[in-house]
Parts: C-alpha cells; sequence; structure tokens
C-alpha cells in the first residue's frame, strides 16, 4: 500500500501518534503512547494493522519506541524542532510513560 493515497492516509495516523506522543497535550500524548506501545489488546491490534498495511511490523515499531522512552535509545523528530525544544519533548514523554508505567506515580504534566 506504500505509494497509495491510502498508504499516505496510514502513515498520516501514525505520524500524528508519534507527534502527539511527543506534543504539549497530556490526553492526546497517553492516548499515544498507549496506541504505540501496547503490547496486547485492541491498540496492539490496531498499531499492527496500521503498520502492516506499510510493510512495517507494529510489534517492532512498539519496542523500539519503548526502547526510546526508557532512554536507551533516541525518540528522532518529526519535525524541525530545535535541539533544544526536542530534549524538552522527549523529556516530557518519558516522564509520562513512567507515569503509566507506574500509575501511582505523580503525573508529568505540560502546565
Amino acid at each position: 500500500m506504500t505509494g497509495t493515497a491510502e498508504g499516505a492516509f496510514v502513515a498520516a495516523i501514525i505520524s500524528q501518534a508519534y507527534s502527539d506522543m511527543l506534543g504539549p497535550n497530556d490526553d492526546h500524548a497517553y492516548a499515544a503512547i498507549t496506541f504505540l506501545t501496547a503490547p496486547n489488546g485492541r491498540h496492539a491490534r490496531w498499531r499492527g494493522e496500521l503498520f502492516g498495511l506499510l510493510g512495517l511490523d507494529g510489534d517492532i515499531a512498539a519496542r523500539r519506541i519503548v526502547e526510546g522512552l526508557e532512554g536507551s535509545a533516541d525518540l528522532h523528530p518529526f519535525t524541525l524542532e530545535t535541539t533544544e525544544q526536542h530534549a524538552a519533548q522527549v523529556d516530557l514523554a518519558r516522564n509520562r510513560w513512567l507515569h503509566l508505567k507506574y500509575p501511582h506515580a505523580p503525573p508529568a504534566s505540560s502546565v
């Protein structure tokens, strides 16, 4: 499906989730992190379907994103943010990830 209008649409959905994960809105970010990293369940199934339509493995993508959220790999910017802006976005996403992993920890806030 790559190289088609449908492929571009699917890529845009995935890109938006990644952008939301790094964005300022907590509600969007938590939903995006869940969608991009869920090991099973409906989010994992949909992620697998969408990545599969592009010829990619959604589970491998999830593992790489988890590695980035846990600090053992880089989370690359999608746009041309400055290094400082992107570093702040990644720090916020990593704090949100910790809150999702350990729900009794104080939540990260973009405020």
